[in-house]
């Protein structure tokens, strides 16, 4: 015989079985992500060994708690993450961005047709500069 409440009742089994809402108590996000680090793909879990990664990935995770993001949808966190990007790469980086410096010649600027500086007796054009 077909019931309506099949899937009702499946559902409050196993939230008896095990599941935190049942207790009343809401899961921290350390104990989600030891629950569900077997659903992870492998290149995520590989790299969660690592306690420092793993620490900020449950930082990152509290900190889109925080700011109510759903976790079920991806939409939500790629919008969040989109959103803090330049801080989260700022907070990875050591806080401080690698400044490019521009390589400056000190010496005077040596023609084609000059005389090699290697001392050789050769245009540059032949000797030193030919490949360039």
């Amino acid at each position: 015989m077909w019931n309506p409440f099949k899937k009702k009742e499946e559902a409050a089994e196993s939230a008896a079985q095990g599941a935190p809402a049942a207790s009343g108590k809401k899961e921290s996000i350390e104990e989600r992500l030891e629950r569900e680090i077997d659903s992870l793909p492998e290149m995520i879990k590989g790299k969660l060994k690592d306690p420092a990664i793993k620490k900020r990935f449950i930082d990152i995770a509290k900190r889109m708690e925080k700011d109510g993001v759903d976790f079920k949808s991806i939409r939500q966190m790629k919008k969040w993450m989109k959103a803090h990007e330049a801080e989260l790469r700022a907070e990875a980086g050591g806080g401080t961005a690698a400044k490019v410096e521009t390589v400056v010649h000190e010496g005077p600027k040596i023609g084609r047709n000059d005389p090699c500086p290697c001392g050789s007796g050769k245009k540059y054009k032949k000797c030193c500069g030919a490949g360039k």
